[in-house]
């Protein structure tokens, strides 16, 4: 039968090839965010380039600016000044308010800027956060977001009143759990005014802003944004990955207080991410302009409506070489019916046997599968001789080549087995019904993202029904077009995941390759296997040589490594402890340190280091000496009469950022008062706060701290422990400080410097 093939088609394979190419870049170009508009452009146009020469003044430092912190302060105070520019009345919100997941506080001070509307209707609330994380500048999370809001609301101002009124709120203490969110929508009187809010985030330097997340009924909303809107951006899909995922924005406290809206955010470098190369320089200011090309699209259209009804679920997808699709959610079985249908009219019209079409459904998997393993495959060996996957090298192409060529050998087996039993055409119609068969899957059990799959499937059945009216030495060629809006629900979503996922989680990626797959293969049961398996082998050879043995980390792309310095004031012993991405635990940290940090820490032994948490062994370990700073204090107020309730005030008192009071489960707590909050708490089940419950104090620094402690029943021997936590290291550790620079960088809360006291209430 392979002869037989060779004969009808040579050239098929080479075409199915070519084209799948070009429609990549094309899609990739698509992608891309629109091009920013500059500084002299007229005043009722959104500019990127006004918008970050706001960021440069707010940002000036270039330094972190945590909550609490001085600099956060300072940049609170410009952020005022640009109100005032703007003539934009605004207040501040300060307040004690505690993290929903944990009991984690901080006073935060978020700023609320209003412009009135022809009505007293709810508000649309624009919402972004100024605070940083302890390690970056910021300038994409979520710097990008607070002036994007800032330009727009200039804009939006020229044109107002609006039949509803505006507001901007500024959040603080974003990265510490959401905590300026949980303050205002659970303490302020506005909170109940907000009617719609639309949440701009950042979670890298560059990359479309696209709509990740919404409410559940967000017909008006998904239509407001792609009102005139000529870069509407976003997958519904997302939805569904965004509920199984750990992940969090302010926006969720606005959904759990029921406020409609849509939570946008950009992923490129997301190496950056959380890091100090999150900073000015990085920042690809497109990426503002298509914030602020969204925040005036949903705006102006929402600003105008009634919003007492949301309408209906709709699913939506921005990303068909630019071209955006939405349509209510139940629409998706009417759709995936009507596919069928025509699809099993050119079924019954090609004169295909129904035991080959059974033949070619059945087989159909196969290549998905195979697919899916030898790309796993080549990075699991890749780990094998590298002892690491990078999820974000700084020299990308040999991870690139190796994922090209991986799935392509499991692609090329696949063909290899299905031409055995199959002719093209008969593979062409089983892959198809197979198709179909994960649409009703996922239209079924995922509706977000079924659109992926249904798009492609519509167009695909009337090209397939098309074909059965052409010659039949014509269809192949012509049936190539079914892959034309397929390639942008699979291989077109590779690159937007390599971005936000990273290479450890490959697996995410493996799937969209697998099904693009199983839609090329029968254009590939012709083509030259020996040349095939020749040009792919030696690409999976050359990208694992090169991904084993060069060095991936660059100053760009640098390798996460966070220095932790442990002293335990009791026993006056001290530690450091080297990590990246929270992976303290010896089995589990999956990056191995390089030259030249692994010289300062014993790479083999693990040891327990920290004395609250003796059963927690961590890796990359040295001893280390003292840091000769102040211990922080605990004072016992006063036990409150007739209760089991005692008052205590924390200090620290070398400044540090955040102090932690670790009391066992033994100690019965059941909450804890901080400011006008009671906070319930509950025993932490894992890490090295197993056992105890936690009460997580933020933005410390000179600050006295008063707490109201409630027990069950409260003893006068209660131990536990105080922790003081800063990210300044000790001076003795300015050696290993200078080390880890250029191609090593601190991520997420960096660098700590941990200062552990036994004490008893």
């Amino acid at each position: 039968m392979y002869s037989e093939f060779m004969k009808k088609n040579k050239s098929l394979s080479i075409y199915a090839v070519i084209f799948s190419v070009f429609l990549f870049f094309l899609q990739h170009i698509s992608q891309l965010p629109p091009q920013a508009k500059d500084i002299e452009s007229p005043q009722e146009v959104f500019s990127a380039e006004r918008a970050f020469e706001t960021l440069k003044y707010l940002l000036k430092e270039n330094k972190p600016h945590p909550v609490g912190s001085n600099l956060n302060q300072i940049i609170k105070e410009r952020l005022i000044e640009e109100l005032d520019k703007l003539e934009i009345q605004y207040e501040i919100q300060k307040t004690w308010a505690c993290a929903a997941r944990y009991a984690g506080c901080a006073e935060v001070e978020n700023l609320i800027g209003i412009i009135p509307g022809k009505t007293n209707a709810p508000y649309l609330a624009l919402m972004a956060h100024y605070d940083s994380v302890p390690m970056a500048p910021g300038a994409g999370d979520d710097g990008a977001g607070v002036v994007a809001i800032l330009e727009a609301a200039r804009v939006l101002k020229l044109e107002a009143p609006y039949d509803h009124p505006i507001m901007l709120l500024l959040t603080d203490a974003e990265e510490n759990g959401l905590i300026g969110a949980e303050a205002f929508f659970n303490q302020h009187p506005l909170a109940k005014k907000v009617g719609v809010v639309l949440n701009i985030e950042g979670s890298g330097t560059a990359g479309g802003s696209m709509v990740f997340r919404t409410s559940e009924k967000n017909e008006l909303l998904i239509k407001s944004l792609s009102h005139e809107h000529k870069h509407a951006y976003g997958f519904s899909l997302a939805n569904e990955i965004f509920k199984r995922m750990p992940n969090d924005t302010d926006f969720s406290v606005a959904m759990r207080a029921n406020i409609p809206g849509m939570d946008f955010a950009f992923v490129g470098e997301r190496n950056h991410y959380h890091t100090p190369n999150d900073n000015l320089e990085n920042l690809d200011i497109r990426t503002i302009q298509h914030h602020g090309e969204n925040i005036l699209s949903a705006s102006r259209d929402l600003l105008s409506k009634d919003w007492k009804e949301m309408g209906d679920k709709y699913v939506y997808l921005g990303g068909t070489y630019g071209v955006w699709s939405e349509w209510k959610s139940s629409n998706s079985l009417v759709a995936l019916l009507i596919s069928t249908l025509i699809l099993i009219a050119a079924f019954v019209r090609s004169k295909i046997k129904l035991q080959r079409l059974f033949l070619g459904f059945i087989l159909s998997p196969v290549t998905l599968v195979t697919t899916i393993f030898f790309g796993f495959l080549g990075f699991f060996f890749l780990s094998i001789f590298s002892g690491n996957i990078i999820s974000w090298p700084g020299i990308d192409w040999p991870y690139r080549l190796l994922l090209i060529g991986s799935t392509s050998f499991g692609l090329l087996i696949g063909c290899i087995f299905n031409r055995k039993f199959l002719q093209e055409s008969e593979a062409f119609y089983g892959v198809w019904f197979l198709w179909t068969s994960l649409t009703l899957i996922l239209t079924l059990f995922l509706p977000d993202s079924a659109n992926l799959l249904i798009l492609p499937l519509v167009f695909g059945s009337v090209v397939t029904l098309i074909s059965t009216f052409l010659k039949e030495r014509h269809r192949l060629n012509f049936l190539l077009l079914t892959l034309v809006v397929a390639l942008p629900s699979t291989l077109g979503l590779i690159f937007s995941l390599e971005q936000s996922q990273g290479y450890k989680l490959v697996l995410a990626v493996l799937p969209f390759a697998g099904l693009y797959a199983i839609l090329i293969s029968p254009f590939l049961l012709s083509i030259n296997m020996k040349y095939g398996f020749s040009t792919v082998s030696a690409a999976i050879i050359l990208a694992l040589v090169t991904g084993s043995t060069f060095n991936l980390y660059t100053e760009m792309r640098p390798q996460h490594v966070n220095i932790h310095f442990y002293e335990n004031l009791n026993s006056e012993k001290s530690f450091i402890h080297l990590s990246g991405n929270y992976k303290n635990v010896a089995a589990s940290d999956p990056e191995p340190l390089i030259e030249p940090l692994s010289s300062y820490v014993d790479v083999v032994n693990t040891r327990a280091i920290a004395s609250f948490a003796p059963e927690h062994e961590f890796r990359y370990w040295a001893n280390s000496i003292s840091s000769g700073w102040i211990e922080p204090s605990i004072e016992l107020k006063k036990k409150i009469i007739g209760t089991n309730s005692v008052k205590l005030r924390l200090k620290s008192n070398r400044q540090a950022s955040r102090v932690v009071l670790l009391l066992p489960e033994s100690s019965k707590l059941k909450s804890f008062n901080i400011g006008s909050q009671e906070v319930e708490v509950s025993v932490s089940s894992e890490g090295p706060y197993k056992g105890y419950y936690l009460i997580y104090l933020i933005g410390i620094y000179d600050k006295k701290v008063d707490l109201t402690l409630n027990f069950e029943e409260y003893t006068n021997e209660i131990e536990g422990f105080l922790l003081d936590i800063s990210t300044k290291l000790p001076k003795h550790l300015d050696k290993l400080y200078q080390a880890r620079t250029g191609i090593f960088s601190p991520v997420h809360r960096g660098d700590q410097a941990i200062l552990i006291k036994n004490i008893k209430i």
